[in-house]
């Protein structure tokens, strides 16, 4: 999970050298060459991807907040789905799934359809940006559709950052205007972007940006790998790295299974959300991963305002380091 586009002023920026750090290094038997990177950039810029319509189940919105309330403290109710209004801040991230047969479905379990293609056989979430229309949100219960294209490659060494625009409208909404292009705005737009590096071994980062805020509001937890299984299934991943601890940490090298980077978002969505209580609404959230989450171990989620509209929000690790790290601005 590494970000690479810049954040709103009112985030300081992370120096070059932190960065630099966090990011696995991988090495391969065979250099790759920028004529190569080059190639697959121009190959990921130029393919289509499917439009994905989806119905916004209550269920699923149900079921992921059931699954966060022991690390968000909220209660519950286990049988009583909420049946209307805008699903919570961070809940698009279960719905839209790839809908892929598992023959498009690489060996790590990964999708096809968005990799580079060989040797960039391992990704991981950077960050992204979340932008809300919060006076045409989408709606529990609603029909919706998401087009999705790839918005940006940028080269760094041997790693493809890649940026996809996933643009989601409630149906209905959705109309192709004379030109091609939709004449009506989306409920939400997303941008995230995802890190690919080539085959080879893998070197863990040895530092952090140490969180020097104190948190106005938060929540401290150990991750297990129920609250991964659940993720998993509501998102319909199957990438190995979250659900197989023999593969992450022989063929990948980690010290253990990988929490997913939208579950860390989705949990800082949460903490936000409980912490506004219906008087504001999220609007938009920019956010940078800067270092991996684990299962079994400790991690913080936690808040500051920043001002009246803005609420710096960031996942800390056990040592005391920057995991994620964003800004989200309230209406």
């Amino acid at each position: 999970m590494y970000f690479l586009r810049a954040l709103p002023r009112a985030l300081p920026r992370t120096p070059a050298r932190c960065l630099s750090t966090s990011v696995p290094r991988f090495t391969t038997s065979s250099p790759v060459t920028p004529e190569q990177c080059a190639a697959a950039a121009n190959t990921l810029l130029t393919r289509q991807l499917p439009h994905i319509p989806d119905w916004l189940s209550p269920q699923q919105s149900h079921l992921l907040s059931l699954t966060l309330s022991p690390y968000l403290k909220t209660d519950i109710p286990r049988s009583s789905p909420r049946t209307s209004g805008p699903i919570p801040a961070g809940h698009h991230l279960i719905y839209f799934p790839p809908q892929l047969p598992e023959s498009l479905l690489l060996p790590d379990g990964s999708d096809l359809e968005q990799s580079p293609g060989e040797p960039w056989t391992r990704r991981m979430w950077a960050g992204g940006r979340l932008d809300f229309d919060v006076s045409n949100p989408l709606l529990i219960g609603d029909e919706a559709v998401l087009k999705e294209r790839i918005e940006d490659v940028k080269i760094r060494g041997d790693k493809l950052f890649c940026s996809f625009e996933r643009a989601m409208f409630r149906r209905g909404a959705w109309v192709q205007g004379t030109q091609g292009q939709e004449s009506e705005k989306p409920s939400l737009v997303e941008t995230r972007t995802l890190v690919f590096f080539p085959t080879g071994p893998h070197q863990q980062a040895a530092r952090q940006l140490p969180v020097k805020e104190t948190a106005e509001f938060g929540e401290t937890f150990e991750t297990t790998e129920h609250l991964l299984f659940r993720f998993s299934a509501l998102t319909w991943n199957a990438h190995k790295i979250h659900l197989d601890k023999e593969f992450s940490r022989d063929k990948e090298g980690y010290r253990g299974l990988l929490c997913h980077g939208p579950l860390a978002v989705a949990m800082l969505m949460g903490l936000l959300e409980r912490e506004l209580a219906g008087a504001k609404r999220v609007k938009s959230f920019e956010y940078r991963c800067l270092a991996p989450l684990f299962v079994g171990e400790t991690y913080k989620i936690a808040g500051k305002w920043k001002g009246d509209d803005k609420v710096e929000l960031w996942c800390e690790t056990p040592e005391g380091g920057f995991a994620v790290r964003g800004m989200a601005e309230v209406v």
